[in-house]
């Protein structure tokens, strides 16, 4: 087997937090139009570096990413993170939207963070990792 070319072990422990996974729920049902999972997904305490985005990515982006979003970098892949999980770091919740592998290269994975919300802030979100009242409420 080859040597990674680059080696980000020693940068991912400086600069690796605690962040929590949330994976959807398998079932649910949709109530008054909106869909409500079953039973909340058990979050998963996984750690890496939670980077804000660039100045330069955002400006580049073309109104894609703003100054919420984040980058993750974390030492092994996340599997089924770009399924509908969700990350929650610092009271923000977070879409994983984009990812690239660089296992091959380097000991580093890195996910495009999207800001959805901060964590319990609505009331409106019926998507499981939030709470909701029994109608949903809508815009």
């Amino acid at each position: 087997m080859m040597p990674k070319l680059f080696n980000f072990t020693r940068l991912l422990r400086k600069y690796s937090c605690e962040f929590e996974l949330l994976r959807p729920s398998s079932g649910g049902e949709y109530v008054g139009g909106y869909w409500r999972a079953l039973e909340k997904p058990e979050p998963e305490t996984r750690t890496g570096a939670v980077v804000p985005m660039s100045q330069k990515r955002i400006q580049d982006s073309g109104g894609t990413y703003t100054e919420r979003d984040c980058q993750l970098y974390v030492p092994a892949p996340l599997p089924d993170a770009l399924e509908g999980a969700k990350v929650q770091y610092r009271g923000n919740l977070y879409e994983p939207v984009q990812d690239a592998d660089w296992t091959e290269y380097a000991d580093v994975c890195v996910y495009v963070l999207k800001w959805v919300s901060k964590f319990g802030e609505s009331e409106e979100s019926t998507d499981g990792y939030r709470g909701g009242d029994e109608k949903g409420s809508g815009l």
